[in-house]
C-alpha cells in the first residue's frame, strides 16, 4: 500500500474523512511517522505548534509540498494538522483531536469539516486564473482553532525574521472557535473563485 492509499485509509477508519491532496502530489505522499504523512521530510511536533512552517513560508521560497499528522503532548493537547503549499496557496490548518478530555464524536467531526473545509480551497484554487498568472508573492492561510488564524497576500518573502511579527501584527486576525465556520478557509476560498488578492 502507498503513502496516499495508507493515509486515505488511516483517516477514514478513524471518522475523520480524507486530507485533500492535489493529483499531482498524490505519489509523492509518504508516511513519516505513525501517524504522519508527507510529500516532504517533516516534523509532526513542529506542525502541531505550528508557527514555525508558517515562518518557513513567510521568509523564503518553499517548494510545493503536502503534508497531515496527528501529534500534541500531555493528556488532552493534541491536534491534526494539515498543509498545502501550491504554487501561489499556503495553507495551515489545525484542529483539535485525540485528546484524552476532548468529545470524541464532536472533535472526529471538527476534523472533517476543516478537511472538507480544505478541499474546497485546493478545488478553488485549482479552478481560479491565480496559477497561471506569475507572481512572487502567495496567499498565506493559517487556520487554526488553538492558534491564530488569518488570511493574507504577501506580495513577496519577508527580508528576515525580524520582519514577521510586525507583518503578522498588521495582519487582521480571525476569531476562531471549534467547531466553527473556518473563516480564513472561507475567506481564500471566496478570493480565489472571485479572483481577487487580499489587500496588504
Amino acid at each position: 500500500m502507498n503513502g496516499n492509499d495508507e493515509m486515505r485509509r488511516l483517516f477514514q477508519e478513524a471518522g475523520l474523512g480524507s486530507p485533500p491532496v492535489p493529483a499531482e502530489m498524490v505519489s509523492l505522499v509518504e508516511q513519516r511517522g505513525p501517524w504522519a504523512f508527507a510529500t516532504r521530510d517533516i516534523n509532526p511536533m513542529g506542525m502541531y505548534m505550528f508557527q514555525d512552517y508558517v515562518f518557513e513560508v513567510l521568509t523564503g521560497p518553499v517548494d510545493d509540498y503536502m503534508a497531515v499528522s496527528h501529534a500534541g503532548h500531555g493528556a488532552n493537547s493534541y491536534a491534526i494538522s494539515y498543509h498545502l503549499v501550491m504554487g501561489p496557496l499556503a495553507v495551515f490548518a489545525q484542529t483539535g483531536w485525540g485528546g484524552v478530555y476532548m468529545d470524541k464524536e464532536k472533535s472526529t467531526a471538527d476534523v472533517r469539516n476543516l478537511l472538507n473545509h480544505c478541499a474546497e480551497l485546493l478545488d478553488a484554487l485549482q479552478n481560479s486564473s491565480l496559477p497561471a498568472q506569475r507572481h512572487d508573492g502567495r496567499l498565506v492561510v493559517a487556520e487554526s482553532t488553538l492558534r491564530r488564524s488569518f488570511c493574507r497576500w504577501l506580495d513577496a518573502p519577508l527580508t528576515d525574521k525580524d520582519a514577521i511579527w510586525p507583518w503578522l501584527d498588521e495582519t487582521p486576525r480571525y476569531k476562531q472557535t471549534p467547531g466553527g465556520p473556518h473563516p480564513a478557509l472561507t475567506q481564500a476560498t471566496h478570493l480565489l473563485r472571485t479572483g481577487q488578492i487580499p489587500p496588504n
